[in-house]
């Protein structure tokens, strides 16, 4: 199958992003470009039917051609979008078990960073348009591709940017495919049908810096209050109070949906979440941090930092806590819950990097009607037979978030069979992907460019 070995070479390719690097160097935007001339030679009948424009080292997008013109009257054949990225997070190379970077086959799977997340999409997608150039096929509609180099960096040199060249050109789409949801399989005790979680919203993130300051000094001589002490509490109290549960209708969809398969202890509490939102929200803390992180803007402490040596008193000590942000809470009043609940003016809060609001599901889309729905069922139903496809909210943040005023169908899903274990894998240790994943991956997208 060329595929895998389409995707081994692409995970060769060093697109992984140091911290430390800041956007725009020179030498780390080559891989970037290897990555861009990579597919350039690997999939010679695409690139003789599609138009690309390299926006950047971070950017590239293509324009399919369909085989009824760019836009019917009334607008009835707007084009699609796909989206994916080829930058990937650093690899701790001595916790791996395989070389994070050699594209490894090992007892059906392919290892390697970005395996996951997202060069195996990226690969699919094109594997699939490939395979239907070669056969003559064109589409119905024009299908774009955009893909960024810098979305574990936010985006803002790759979807951002191509998001505002979109705009420029007047380009509205009829629906978008990110990243997102997968079909889960043995995510929730005693569930055994597998889970098709296509993400119609996402949370907002927002990092904030805590810090207090005092004076420098020997760590002999001590002040009674100390910053780290400060600190410590306000950490604390937010440890101790968490933002409230709330039902959004995404959710509200997802477990209704969720109910007839569940076990019978507890499908009736699920199937009338509203009226039985208390007892659900116990449940989901209980079913795992995936099912809670639905139900309230959550918290995640990611940093702290004090003296450079164990025997100096620090002049700042500081903390990183990460939100993800369940509307209708957007940052400026998650702020505001975080410094009312420390209490404290001598812990100064702001915003560290980065800051995006929820984006919102229509409500066409949570009640699983409108563009891009029934594209989308007819290739799981087709591909992976017996799956129950679920509307579902992301926690997570992904490039699709950038391009939010150009279509109003959104949809974030990645077409991976998946246990829990296997997604603990995800920017962690021996990431890796089965080949079955791929050649169905590869279908999937072939069945939906057909669909589209």
């Amino acid at each position: 199958m060329e595929t895998i070995e389409h995707l081994r070479q692409a995970l060769r390719i060093r697109t992984d992003w140091p911290g430390t690097v800041p956007l725009g160097n020179i030498e780390a935007e080559a891989p970037l470009k290897q990555f861009q001339d990579y597919l350039e030679k690997t999939y010679p009948a695409f690139h003789r039917v599609a138009e690309q424009r390299v926006l950047s080292p971070y950017a590239v997008v293509y324009r399919w051609p369909s085989n009824a013109g760019t836009a019917l009257e009334g607008g009835k054949n707007k084009p699609v979008l796909f989206l994916a990225h080829y930058d990937v997070v650093p690899a701790e190379q001595t916790k791996w078990t395989v070389p994070p970077f050699d594209g490894e086959l090992r007892d059906g799977y392919v290892y390697g960073r970005g395996a996951l997340d997202m060069k195996n999409t990226l690969i699919s997608l094109m594997d699939a348009a490939e395979e239907l150039c070669t056969q003559g096929f064109s589409p119905r509609r024009e299908i774009w591709f955009a893909f960024g180099g810098d979305e574990e960096r936010n985006g803002t040199y790759g979807a951002e940017k191509i998001a505002q060249w979109f705009a420029s050109q007047n380009l509205r789409f009829e629906w978008i495919l990110d990243e997102g949801g997968v079909i889960a399989e043995d995510q929730i005790k005693d569930l055994e049908k597998p889970l098709a979680l296509v993400g119609i919203e996402e949370k907002g993130y927002l990092s904030l810096e805590l810090s207090v300051a005092q004076a420098p000094g020997h760590a002999s001589k001590p002040p009674r209050i100390q910053a780290a002490a400060v600190l410590a509490r306000a950490l604390t109290r937010l440890s101790k109070r968490s933002f409230p549960p709330r039902l959004i209708p995404t959710v509200e969809r997802f477990f209704i949906g969720l109910a007839p398969f569940a076990p019978k202890k507890w499908a009736w509490v699920i199937r009338y979440p509203r009226l039985f939102f208390p007892m659900l929200a116990v449940l989901a803390d209980n079913m795992g941090s995936d099912f809670s992180a639905m139900l309230r803007t959550t918290v995640a402490m990611t940093q702290l930092e004090g003296s450079a040596a164990d025997n100096v008193m620090p002049s700042l000590v500081r903390a990183v806590i990460n939100l993800r942000l369940l509307y209708p809470w957007k940052v400026e009043t998650a702020v505001g819950f975080i410094k009312k609940t420390i209490n404290d003016d001598r812990v100064v809060v702001k915003i560290h990097q980065l800051a995006t609001d929820p984006v919102p599901a229509t409500e066409a889309q949570a009640r699983r009607v409108g563009p891009g729905w029934e594209a989308l069922e007819e290739a799981i139903e087709e591909i992976f037979p017996g799956t129950a496809i679920l509307p579902y909210l992301m926690t997570a943040t992904t490039d699709s978030r950038h391009y939010q005023t150009l279509s109003e169908g959104i949809f974030r899903f990645a077409p991976v069979c998946l246990k829990k274990e296997e997604l603990a894998r995800i920017h962690g240790h021996d990431e890796r992907i089965s080949t079955k994943n791929l050649e169905s991956g590869v279908q999937f997208y072939i069945r939906l460019f057909k669909n589209a």
